[in-house]
C-alpha cells in the first residue's frame, strides 16, 4: 500500500476518533464546521444547504442511502466520491440497512459482516471534478491527489436512530427511517 494511502487510512481513523466525541462538531484551528442534523424516511431524498453553501444529500438507493456532497453552483456534482475505499468492502458513504444486520439477517451485526456501522467518514473538495478527477480524466486519481482531498475538506456523519425492515433469513435489510447528525470541517480561507 503506497505510503499517501496509509496516512489516509490513519487520518480517516483518527477523524473516527475525533467524532465519536466532537458532537456536536467543533472547529479546529485553520478550519470551518458546520454541522447538519436529518431525518429521512425510506424512499425520500435528504438535501440540506449550509450556511457556507455546502450541500449535504442522502440519495435513496434500494436499502438506503448515498450519501453526497456538492455546493452552491455546482449542485449536480459529488465532491465527496473519492472517499476511499473504492473496492472489496463498503463504502461509507454507502448508507444500507444490510450492514446493521448479521449474515442471515437475523439479528444485529455483532461483527459477522464486514461493513461501516454508525459511523461514517468520508473526504469533499472542490477540486473534485476540476481539478482532481475532471471531466478530462483519463485514470484513477493518485494517492497524492486523494491526500489532498482529505486536506481540504472531511467529514463524519452518525446514524443514531433507525429502524430496518423486519429481520427474515435469507434477504437482505433495508432502511426504513434514519435519523442523524453529519459534521463537515474544511479549510479556512
Amino acid at each position: 500500500m503506497p505510503a499517501p494511502f496509509i496516512s489516509l487510512v490513519i487520518a480517516l481513523d483518527t477523524m473516527a476518533a475525533q467524532a465519536r466525541v466532537a458532537s456536536p462538531c467543533t472547529a479546529a484551528p485553520g478550519r470551518s464546521t458546520e454541522q447538519v442534523d436529518g431525518e429521512v424516511a425510506e424512499g425520500q431524498r435528504f438535501s440540506m444547504v449550509t450556511s457556507s453553501g455546502w450541500i449535504l444529500r442522502l440519495i435513496p438507493t434500494q436499502e438506503g442511502w448515498l450519501l453526497e456532497i456538492a455546493m452552491k453552483g455546482r449542485e449536480s456534482e459529488d465532491l465527496s466520491r473519492l472517499t476511499p475505499p473504492w473496492h472489496f468492502v463498503p463504502n461509507p458513504r454507502d448508507i444500507e440497512g444490510w450492514q446493521f444486520r448479521n449474515a442471515d439477517n437475523t439479528g444485529p451485526n455483532e461483527g459477522s459482516v464486514n461493513a461501516p456501522q454508525e459511523l461514517r467518514e468520508f473526504i469533499f473538495s472542490p477540486q473534485v471534478g476540476r481539478e482532481i478527477q475532471g471531466t478530462q480524466a483519463t485514470s484513477s486519481p493518485t494517492p497524492e491527489e486523494v491526500e489532498r482531498v482529505q486536506v481540504f475538506g472531511r467529514g463524519w456523519l452518525r446514524v443514531d436512530e433507525y429502524r430496518l425492515t423486519p429481520p427474515r433469513r435469507g434477504e437482505r435489510a433495508s432502511f426504513e427511517r434514519l435519523k442523524f447528525p453529519a459534521c463537515l470541517t474544511w479549510s479556512a480561507g
